[in-house]
Parts: C-alpha cells; sequence; structure tokens
C-alpha cells in the first residue's frame, strides 16, 4: 500500500479575471522547499492519472522526504473538468496553456513582487491584468520556494512554453530597463524556474502534422464518438493491466471540438529557441554554477504514435544537457515516480 502524498482535496483557482482552474494540491501547506505544478495531457484528467497510476510521483512510500519538502499542484487544464470552458482555440494552444500553467505557479508560490513603474497590466502579454502578472527580476528576487513545472503530454508542452514565456519577460524587462546586454540575464533572473519534467512528449515537428490531421479528424467526430473510441495506452499491451478499460475523457463537452482544434494547430518551438529557453551563457560555465534549467524527459518506446520515442530525441538534440530516460516496459515506467521525486 502506497499512501497519497497528503492530499488536501479540490479548488478553483483564479488566474486571471474570467479564467480559473481547478487545482488539488499535495504535501505541505507552507514551508516547502519545492513547488512543483503539473499538468495532465489532452483529453485527461487529474483523476485519470490517479487510475492510470504511471507517473504518480505525488503518491510516497512513508518516510519518502519528498512528502514533507516538495507541495504539488496539480489542475485541470482550460476546457478539463472544472477549470473554466474554452470557448475558441486561441485560449488553450499549448502556448496559451503555458501562460495559464505559468499564470497558476506564480500564484501558488506566494512570493509575488509588487510590479515596477510601467509592468502593470497593461501588456497584451497573455497573463496580464492578475496577481500573477508581477514578472522580472523583483519577482525573481522574491522567490521562496524552487519552481518545478512539469506534465505528461500535452501538460509536458504547457510546461516548456511557460519556461518560454518566463525567459521572453525576463529579457524584455532587462531591455525595458535599458540594460545593454539584453541577451544574456543573470542566474536569478534567468532561473524563475528551476526545472522541467516533461514526459511522454508529445508528437514534434513532422510527426506533429500527421498528429495534427489525426486530432483534426477526432474533432470533426465529436466527442461522444471520441470518447467511444478510447483505448488503453499502449504500454499496458502484454502486462496484466492489458484489458484494463480507458479513461474516461477528461475535456468538457461544451469545450471539446476547441480543445482539439487548439492541440491541432500547436507546436513545440523550433530547435533553436528551445536551445535559448533553456541554456543560459556558455554551457560549461552555467552548468557549474547552476545556471541552466534542469530538464528532465521521461519517455517511452511502446508502439505510441502519438508519444514517440522520436519527440525524446529531438529534445536530446536541442536541450543537450537534459536528462533522457526512454522506458521499453511497463516495469521500467514504474520507476518514475522515484526518479521524478528524486530529480
Amino acid at each position: 500500500h502506497v499512501p497519497l502524498h497528503d492530499p488536501r482535496g479540490m479548488g478553483l483557482e483564479t488566474i486571471r479575471e474570467g479564467v480559473a482552474l481547478e487545482t488539488r494540491e499535495h504535501g505541505p501547506a507552507t514551508g516547502a522547499e519545492t513547488l512543483v505544478v503539473w499538468g495532465h495531457g489532452l483529453c485527461n484528467s487529474m483523476g485519470g492519472e490517479d487510475i492510470e497510476r504511471l507517473w504518480d510521483f505525488w503518491r510516497c512510500p512513508d518516510g519518502d522526504p519528498f512528502a514533507e519538502t516538495a507541495r504539488v499542484v496539480r489542475y485541470h487544464a482550460r476546457g478539463h473538468g472544472l477549470s473554466s470552458r474554452a470557448s475558441s482555440p486561441d485560449e488553450c494552444t499549448w502556448e496559451a496553456l503555458g501562460d495559464d500553467m505559468l499564470a497558476l505557479a506564480r500564484l501558488k508560490r506566494g512570493a509575488l513582487a509588487t510590479p515596477s513603474k510601467g509592468d502593470e497590466a497593461s501588456r497584451d502579454d497573455g497573463i496580464s491584468g492578475t496577481r500573477a502578472e508581477t514578472v522580472g527580476a523583483g519577482f525573481a528576487r522574491a522567490r521562496r520556494e524552487k519552481l518545478v513545472l512539469g506534465g505528461a503530454s500535452m501538460g509536458s508542452a504547457s510546461a516548456v512554453f511557460a519556461a518560454k514565456r518566463a525567459r521572453d519577460e525576463a529579457l524584455s524587462n532587462r531591455r525595458r530597463s535599458n540594460d545593454e546586454s539584453d541577451d544574456e540575464l543573470d542566474d536569478d533572473l534567468a532561473r524563475e524556474i528551476d526545472g522541467l519534467v516533461l514526459v511522454i512528449v508529445p508528437t514534434i515537428n513532422e510527426a506533429r502534422r500527421a498528429r495534427s490531421r489525426q486530432i483534426e479528424s477526432a474533432a470533426a467526430r465529436g466527442f461522444d464518438a471520441t470518447a467511444a473510441r478510447r483505448k488503453p495506452r499502449p504500454i499496458f499491451k502484454d502486462t496484466p493491466r492489458a484489458n484494463e478499460p480507458a479513461t474516461p475523457l477528461g475535456v468538457r463537452a461544451d469545450s471539446f471540438a476547441s480543445v482539439m482544434r487548439a492541440s491541432a494547430m500547436s507546436d513545440f518551438p523550433d530547435e533553436e529557441t528551445l536551445r535559448r529557453t533553456f541554456s543560459f551563457g556558455d554551457a560549461d560555465r552555467s552548468a557549474s554554477r547552476g545556471g541552466k534549467t534542469r530538464v528532465l524527459v521521461l519517455c517511452w518506446d511502446c508502439g505510441d504514435a502519438t508519444h514517440p520515442a522520436s519527440s525524446a530525441a529531438a529534445l536530446r538534440a536541442a536541450i543537450p544537457h537534459a536528462h533522457v530516460e526512454i522506458a521499453s516496459s511497463l516495469e521500467q515506467v514504474g520507476t518514475w515516480g522515484e526518479t521524478i521525486r528524486g530529480f
């Protein structure tokens, strides 16, 4: 028996006017060393992840220090669960979902600085108009907890775009302050996000284009038809879990079309953008100072065309310092929770 990592029930967090995310927290309410914000995959849910138990690192063996040192905030993405409905695809592209994840992380971190003059809610940056918009050097220096963002599939894409947004804002703030070295960020500013955990990364680039056509077809079929065609994950094949039913759709029926079309039009940033997002300055010098955002990539190679091993290879090429593991069996996937806690 592995007890749940201190779940404190569900809640709704308003990240900006008109947008609320359904959340569940695990771990200490105060005094944690690390805040982990975790997103689920397309059409999945927090409940679906609890049923599958594939990367539920928030479930700890008795005595695991993670239970005392880490606060895990899980949430339903927009258009899923009881989170706000998605009324258009633009509201739930991977980039928009990254803005939501970053806004929730800033809200939960509880160390928001007062915005400097000219930093008020006037920018059309996707996360403006709330407490969560206070960004830049003041925010970075006020932070109390380390911040790790992560997720599975769509949630991993959200984390990548959240990191990109944080870096872009940091650079923008540097330029507004007339600092000539605007292509280099100091450690405090660069590392608002201390680490990323990317699990079963979705298709990227060429593979994404083919996958997008499949998602568009599912959107055209509709919610009920897609729910009826849902299958267990390929990693369960030829294991004792092979006959388990697929998890229910976690997407809201009133948001299904928007969520699916948003996914179909989304893709990861290009390789150079990824490299710049996760590396600051000279690689060896930054690594020795801890100046790079740590990245853990956990993927599988089990015939899952929607989460292929090629995506892990693409991230390894773009982010050379990332720690990448590829599982080929359910037994190997069973070690992921411990790997994430150790990260």
